[in-house]
């Protein structure tokens, strides 16, 4: 009888998630199929996980910084200046060839580079409709 108190009793934290649960085998690790395959699969794949995230991380700044230029009016700026601003020039997103020029995308912002600056700095979804009519 004793044993199964112990059993009602029983409580256990999910590893992935955190979330409490008194359900289920007394040894039971995890509150769901999902955070099982989840913590298993984080475990097999840590450095690809941290090397998306840290990828992503550059790709957002440059993006902010890209962002904060356009809102400031700036179309073109030197390319020393921008990298001091914070800006990789080796992330980025897209790159397509648009006639003689290379253009640039880093998620929704496309510029296009030259020898010394970034210019022509504007959103993907600018023009979209002139070009439409």
């Amino acid at each position: 009888m004793l044993h199964l108190e112990e059993n009602i009793d029983h409580v256990s934290r999910c590893p992935q998630c955190g979330r409490v649960f008194d359900y289920g085998r007394v040894d039971r690790r995890f509150c769901s199929i999902t955070c099982k395959n989840l913590w298993h699969n984080r475990q097999r794949y840590p450095s690809k996980e941290k090397e998306v995230r840290r990828v992503l991380r550059v790709l957002d700044n440059n993006r902010d910084v890209l962002e904060k230029l356009m809102k400031m009016g700036v179309n073109s700026i030197d390319r020393l200046t921008v990298i001091h601003l914070g800006f990789n020039m080796n992330y980025f997103t897209s790159l397509e060839r648009v006639r003689h020029r290379w253009v640039y995308t880093c998620l929704d912002i496309s510029y296009e580079l030259t020898p010394t600056r970034i210019k022509n700095l504007r959103y993907l979804w600018e023009g979209v409709n002139e070009e439409d009519q």
